[in-house]
């Protein structure tokens, strides 16, 4: 039985309620999960409680679907159910902190299914799954390959709780087909590599670090490493530029609703509570006192970034307090070129104006490495 604060009653309540989650829609589409289907499945859900277990039986449901059209030899309608089935089990579980089991679960269940997915895609098209050494442990990855040889590598830094198979594969469909390569990975503390290494703010940076490190002593897959960029949303919007910062290496970076600085522990009690069990979860922690070395920081005690910076920020973001102070921190950490998107009715990582900035994100790389 899952024990919540009268706070977190009280917030998950608020959170419950179509007029607020709604702000996550465009995000659950843009991975794959049918607007219909969205809605279907809401309609069954009356508390947050049953988030994660339902999402789950309608991926159930979605995964038989594929199976069942395998059988029957539709490979294309295979594939897209069981890319589906990976959106709904990947919801169910997003920020799920109350239920670490209940998340696992879900997140091995879209793991399978995104695996069954890619085996029925085209070689040429198909994600290529690679684990990285690091201290110890293998970062858990997958690369999708341009089409044209010497093109720049795009490496994308997740977020507090994103998976590789979910807005990795969205996103890097997005970039493969504007001429990029692309690599999604699951870091300390984050989706697969959850299990074995917990998130530690002080060394993320290595871990990225490694990742470039991997890649500069392979020549099989005609990638063009003189031109790397970072790009990351939500957490991973600070992640990305901080761990270019520690990394010449890479030429140019985006980030998307970054949280730039914590300011302690009373700076994590300012939090939502949903998101203060998403810092006890990514660092393994029981206490906010516990996690607060783990997971504190400040943009400007990292080294100055000296490379192009593309930056979003969002005046409604709810998932920080004072958006608009993280923006004016960052940029005055970037001492290169840099650019503010900031939205004033933006919501988290501009999820309602995705449409403008996906674009703009891929035109703005472009220009950066050439790619005319």
């Amino acid at each position: 039985m899952v024990r919540l604060s009268l706070k977190e009653k009280i917030a998950f309540k608020f959170v419950f309620n179509e007029k607020i989650y709604q702000r996550w829609y465009g995000r659950f589409l843009s991975f794959g999960v049918d607007y219909w289907r969205l809605k279907r499945v809401i309609s069954r859900i009356h508390n947050w409680l049953q988030w994660c277990s339902e999402w789950t039986k309608e991926g159930d449901e979605v995964y038989k679907k594929g199976e069942e059209a395998l059988k029957e030899g539709y490979k294309t309608k295979a594939k897209e159910m069981f890319h589906e089935a990976t959106a709904c089990y990947h919801i169910g579980q997003h920020i799920f902190f109350i239920d670490s089991a209940q998340k696992e679960k879900a997140q091995e269940k879209a793991r399978t299914s995104y695996k069954r997915a890619i085996s029925l895609s085209d070689e040429e098209d198909r994600p290529i799954f690679i684990e990285i050494p690091f201290n110890g442990i293998k970062i858990p990855g997958y690369l999708r390959l341009s089409n044209s040889p010497n093109m720049p590598l795009v490496i994308f830094v997740n977020g507090m709780d994103n998976i590789k198979e979910a807005e990795g594969h969205a996103q890097g469909t997005v970039f493969k087909q504007n001429g990029f390569n692309f690599f999604t990975f699951d870091g300390p503390g984050q989706g697969e590599l959850w299990k074995d290494m917990k998130f530690d703010s002080k060394e993320y940076h290595k871990a990225v670090s490694a990742i470039i490190d991997w890649f500069m002593k392979q020549d099989q897959y005609n990638i063009d490493l003189s031109r790397i960029a970072l790009v990351g949303f939500s957490l991973g919007g600070y992640l990305a530029p901080m761990s270019t910062a520690y990394d010449k290496r890479v030429k140019c970076t985006v980030g998307n609703s970054g949280l730039v600085y914590i300011g302690g522990l009373a700076g994590l009690k300012r939090l939502n509570p949903i998101w203060q069990r998403g810092v006890t979860y990514m660092t393994g922690c029981e206490t906010l006192e516990q996690a607060v070395n783990k997971f504190n920081w400040d943009i400007e005690d990292s080294p100055n970034l000296q490379v192009p910076l593309l930056f979003y920020h969002a005046g409604k973001d709810e998932v920080m307090p004072s958006p608009k102070i993280h923006a004016d921190k960052m940029m005055k950490w970037a001492k290169g070129e840099k650019i503010l998107k900031y939205y004033e009715d933006g919501e988290h990582c501009t999820q309602n104006h995705l449409d403008e900035v996906f674009p703009e994100i891929i035109d703005w790389l472009k220009d950066k490495f050439e790619m005319h």
